[in-house]
């Protein structure tokens, strides 16, 4: 297309050079640019802003865009400035992709935990419906059967149009999403079509990125207050948490078509009865004006409310309730969430990337709930991230487990013993005392283990029948984050090596 084309329906920009240009493609990545590409310079600092552009335009980019031009000598290829490159990226990849949110089903979904659940039972609901499926989200992208991935939870708009266009061309019909609060906040969802949008709850998170609880949350707020309602689609619709206050803000701040779900029998959509063991969850459900029974092999409370935000976007959407119990009933659960690996005989391992408080609470009371002779928990905390969070998950696992085991996740560039001692203020404000493995079968106390291999071992080497074993932070991430270093370190696989359950054995 040409430039000209693709700048038409955008504003906020100021163009120095031609604009019958032919562009090829489009590109955020300098590395990657190819001959023909219109490129797009995100980099936050000016030199290295510059940087990218000139290899950009050494591959050979036929146009640029940057937020300002900071260098002496303006390039020969075209230049754009725009206050929001961003925002102008996601209306030049809506043209250039042709749209493609507008043809298909989009539902996004946002909150701080649940969202992968959400979209991969969702699929399994419309799968089952007979309608062709896809996924966008944080373990990558999913259609057709195949499984990509994308690096970043809500993907960059070149990339999301990209991959939602190639998903229409594969004959997907709806897809589910993953929308983050920082892919909101930079405007890597503008101009999408939403059919619906889902909130599934609001805890702390990313509060290094949005300084407050109140900014992340109206970072949140505007997928519901700006972008649904710019929606192409016709009666775009609002699924919300209904039992949480700030799903409750989100409802009186929406005026589009709008469904809730919770707990409780205020909501349009809530579980008449329910039982949460260890072989899954069975319930009834008044899903608007229908009654559903359900059965799944998910665990815990913290899921039950997965499936209800799946059910009540279902019955908004019209599909069968003989399509969400056959979806609800064959989902397992997506990696690394609630997942339970095989280990020692009559102990229950469960892998979860719960790595912020409410999500560890969350993890920890649905747990508890199973009824465990005792619930052990290996966790720790990130580093170079919000650390004020950090007393707060030792609190946590100090008050919901019998056991917390403190290890390292992944400490970036920070000292793993000085992020431990963080999360340790947490555990000594419980009256907690450290105390050695050797002890952790006689005494109340908690024991910290920097080495997360080391740490995951010494769950399995005290547990014992009938407990259950937690370990949260990474979930489905098959690394470890070092200072400089990405070090091969997957959760279920140590556990699996450790206990001699790996498939390979």
């Amino acid at each position: 297309m040409k430039l000209a084309e693709l700048l038409a329906s955008a504003d906020g920009y100021t163009v120095h050079g031609g604009c019958e240009l032919e562009i090829g493609g489009l590109s955020y990545d300098s590395r990657r640019v190819n001959a023909g590409d219109l490129f797009f310079s995100l980099a936050r600092d000016a030199p290295q802003r510059e940087a990218h552009l000139r290899e950009a335009l050494g591959r050979g980019a036929t146009a640029v865009v940057v937020e300002r031009w900071s260098g002496s000598e303006r390039p020969t290829a075209t230049l754009i400035e725009a206050g929001k490159p961003r925002h102008l990226m996601a209306a030049i990849a809506e043209r250039f992709y042709n749209a493609p949110s507008e043809r298909i089903d989009l539902i996004g979904i946002t909150g701080t935990s649940g969202k992968t659940t959400s979209t991969y039972l969702l699929r399994e609901i419309f799968e089952a419906a007979g309608t062709p499926a896809g996924i966008i989200g944080t373990i990558g992208v999913s259609f057709g059967g195949q499984q990509l991935s994308s690096g970043l939870t809500t993907p960059e708009s070149i990339d999301f149009n990209r991959w939602l266009a190639e998903m229409e061309t594969s004959g997907v019909r709806r897809v589910a999403a993953e929308i983050s609060s920082i892919g909101l906040e930079e405007g890597r969802a503008e101009r999408l079509s939403f059919r619906a949008a889902m909130f599934t709850n609001l805890g702390r998170d990313h509060l290094d990125y949005h300084g407050t609880i109140e900014n992340y949350f109206n970072a949140k707020l505007r997928l519901f207050t700006e972008l649904l309602p710019r929606s192409r689609k016709f009666d775009p619709i609002a699924i919300v948490r209904g039992d949480d206050s700030w799903g409750q803000r989100i409802l009186a701040a929406t005026r589009n078509h709008k469904v809730s779900f919770g707990l409780t029998s205020a909501c349009d959509v809530y579980p008449l009865t329910y039982s949460a063991g260890i072989e899954g969850i069975r319930t009834e459900v008044q899903a608007l004006d229908q009654k559903i029974e359900l059965s799944s092999p998910l665990l815990g409370n913290i899921n039950l409310l997965n499936i209800l935000g799946a059910v009540a976007l279902s019955s908004a959407f019209g599909i069968e309730k003989e399509a969400m119990v056959e979806g609800v009933s064959r989902f397992s659960g997506a990696r690394g969430r609630m997942e339970v690996v095989p280990a020692k005989p009559g102990v229950t391992v469960i892998v979860d990337y719960a790595h912020k408080p409410e999500a560890l609470a969350g993890v920890l009371e649905s747990l508890r709930a199973l009824g465990p002779r005792r619930l052990i928990c290996v966790f720790g905390c990130g580093g170079d991230r919000d650390r004020g969070k950090r007393p707060l998950m030792g609190e946590i696992a100090g008050r919901l487990s019998d056991l917390p085991i403190l290890t390292s996740d992944n400490p970036r560039s920070e000292d793993p013993l000085k992020i431990i001692a963080q999360v340790e203020a947490g555990l000594v404000e419980r009256s907690l005392k450290r105390i050695e493995e050797n002890a952790a079968k006689s005494q109340v106390g908690y024991v910290v283990e920097p080495d997360r291999r080391s740490a995951i071992a010494a769950s399995l080497r005290i547990a014992e029948p009938k407990d259950i074993i937690v370990i949260a932070g990474k979930g489905h991430e098959d690394y470890q984050l070092v200072g400089n270093r990405k070090l091969k370190f997957d959760d279920r696989a140590v556990v699996q090596e450790l206990t001699g359950t790996a498939e390979n054995k």
